[in-house]
């Protein structure tokens, strides 16, 4: 009769073990897919950087309608710019949060500097150079 008394409790409390085991591995699971979630979405504005980047650059490198004033103008407090730039510019900040551009170009570099600031993380920017021969 006394080991019957003190199995009962057992069931109990291994019941309640499982179920915190079971809470631990569903949150980790939940932080897991957060995390997944946020880097999906970095990684969707690291490749619009780059498309706004290569766009650029590829203006620069083939200015058929002699803009390089009006892309070298572009720096991080631009609001407008005219011409293909302006649109390009427009396209950027809509696009990346809080998005801006520096456009710079020496004698035989340009160089494209854009940074953004994802939501509720540390501003971003990368830098994209284009090197003549």
């Amino acid at each position: 009769m006394l080991s019957k008394r003190r199995s009962q409790g057992v069931t109990l409390v291994e019941v309640l073990v499982a179920v915190l085991l079971l809470s631990v591995g569903l949150l980790g699971a939940l932080k897991l897919q957060t995390e997944g979630v946020r880097l999906n979405a970095d990684s969707k504005y690291t490749v619009l950087a780059t498309t706004y980047a290569q766009d650029a650059l590829d203006a620069l490198a083939f200015d058929r309608s002699n803009e390089r004033a009006a892309w070298a103008g572009i720096t991080a407090s631009s609001t407008a710019a005219s011409g293909q730039a302006g649109t390009w510019l427009a396209g950027l900040r809509r696009d990346l949060p809080s998005g801006k551009a520096n456009v710079s170009c020496a004698a035989q570099a340009c160089t494209v500097v854009i940074s953004w600031t994802p939501p509720g993380r540390d501003p971003v920017s990368a830098t994209y150079s284009m090197y003549d021969k």
